[in-house]
């Protein structure tokens, strides 16, 4: 519709996404009254945090949580902009990420049979249950398989080995691999890790800006592997464990809101002085990997890494 350029897996600044297109710059359902379309934002990171909890299906289809972050959601404003898409001449437009750069998936259409169903959430801030639309969004050309939001991240670039320590009159950073000893041998594994996934025959990925910031991925036919790379000595070991285990939980959960399967995984600079930390992490779909062990995580599997709970 219209002179509409993007195309399905491009990224743009959503700033320049409205200069171009017009709507507004802060809503999650933002429809145009400069161009012919209807902009739909998802981002798990922000969203959930007001109940809205969006979802991918396995036939590729798409439930979308509707406008309105307290009380009950209606259909008016941009509710009933979408729902009036077809009748209006409006293309529905949904974009991965909320702010800053976002990445186009593709034109949608609501479902005809079921354009949308009624259920509960909680407020912001996890507030009192009410009342929210989901919409039931669909491509335009009904794909059989998830969306196809392009590839992940960007090529790896090697890290320097041999950055600078603190100086003793620096202060500590809170989180041990941001400078001095942890970050060398933060930038040491990373590296190490990189090339064995090289010598794999995968290709080793930094994130993009619309990616979760990972220290390494790539992709498989199975799984998307996602790395938290720690440092790690006994005196840190465990506050090391509890930080990195969280991030990788947090990088699954919005790769897999993008419709991917997604192996978790948690590289740490030695193994754990406990052995619980192994049946823990796996509890939750999280590979604990340190040097020497890397050879299992490598193997191809021989099916997708299960849904957490499963």
């Amino acid at each position: 519709m219209g002179n509409w350029l993007l195309q399905p897996g491009e990224t743009i600044r959503r700033s320049e996404l409205h200069d171009r297109y017009g709507g507004s710059r802060q809503d999650g359902v933002s429809p145009s009254r400069k161009s012919p379309n209807i902009f739909i934002f998802t981002d798990p990171r922000s969203g959930e945090q007001h109940g809205y909890y969006d979802q991918w299906l396995s036939d590729g289809s798409f439930h979308y949580t509707g406008r309105g972050q307290r009380g009950d959601q209606t259909l008016t404003s941009g509710n009933l902009a979408v729902v009036n898409h077809v009748k209006d001449g409006k293309a529905l437009r949904v974009f991965q990420g909320a702010t800053g750069v976002v990445q186009y998936v593709g034109e949608f259409v609501l479902d005809e049979i079921e354009p949308y169903d009624w259920g509960t959430a909680p407020s912001t801030g996890g507030g009192p249950l009410r009342r929210v639309i989901r919409f039931h969004l669909r491509r335009v050309d009904r794909p059989a398989a998830v969306p196809e939001t392009g590839p992940l991240g960007v090529p790896f670039q090697a890290r320097d080995e041999e950055i600078e320590l603190a100086s003793p009159t620096t202060p500590v950073p809170p989180d041990p691999d941001a400078a001095g000893r942890g970050l060398r041998a933060h930038h040491r594994l990373q590296n190490q890790l990189a090339e064995l996934v090289k010598a794999a025959g995968n290709a080793p990925r930094d994130p993009a800006p619309i990616d979760p910031d990972f220290d390494l991925a790539w992709e498989t036919p199975q799984a998307v592997f996602v790395v938290e790379v720690k440092s790690c000595t006994k005196a840190n070991e465990v506050r090391q464990l509890r930080m990195g285990i969280g991030q990788v939980l947090d990088y699954e959960d919005v790769l897999r809101a993008r419709g991917k399967a997604v192996q978790p995984v948690l590289y740490l600079e030695r193994a754990p002085s406990d052995a619980r930390w192994v049946p823990l992490a796996e509890r939750h779909n999280v590979r604990l990997v340190w040097p020497g062990s890397e050879h299992a995580l490598l193997q191809p599997p021989s099916s997708p890494p299960p849904e957490r709970g499963s």
